[in-house]
């Protein structure tokens, strides 16, 4: 069994995790809402309403997401280097999107309890 190119992307995957978890943690720990993973491209820490709110209804999802993907991620590089079974491929396929989900409906349900939407005019600089 080969690492290739899929064992680089099965590292890649653990350490997104790692790193959403590490993101969930400081915004918990020192109140930093990190932009590219709490909150969408087009919104900032002053757009939300209820800051504490939102890093607790966030933080318990982030991190169950970041460890569905670190699970993923190793359980993938196991059937890669050693295994080589194509149902825990699809497996681990299965829980990466379980993991989108979970962290995509935390976002979207967060945004609409917690953030302000604001409309920008295209007319106006």
């Amino acid at each position: 069994m080969g690492s290739g190119a899929g064992g680089m992307i099965d590292v890649m995957f653990v350490l997104s995790g790692v790193y959403m978890i590490c993101t969930a943690r400081r915004a918990k720990t020192k109140g930093d809402v990190a932009g590219n993973i709490m909150l969408g491209k087009d919104m900032n820490e002053n757009d939300i309403r209820d800051k504490a709110g939102f890093i607790v209804y966030m933080y318990k999802r982030i991190v169950l997401a970041g460890i569905i993907i670190i699970l993923a991620g190793i359980m993938q590089m196991v059937n890669d280097w050693y295994l080589g079974l194509p149902v825990l491929t699809w497996i681990g396929i299965a829980m990466i999107l379980a993991a989108m989900a979970v962290y995509t409906a935390a976002y979207l349900q967060g945004k609409k309890r917690f953030l302000q939407v604001q409309k920008k005019d295209k007319h106006k600089k």
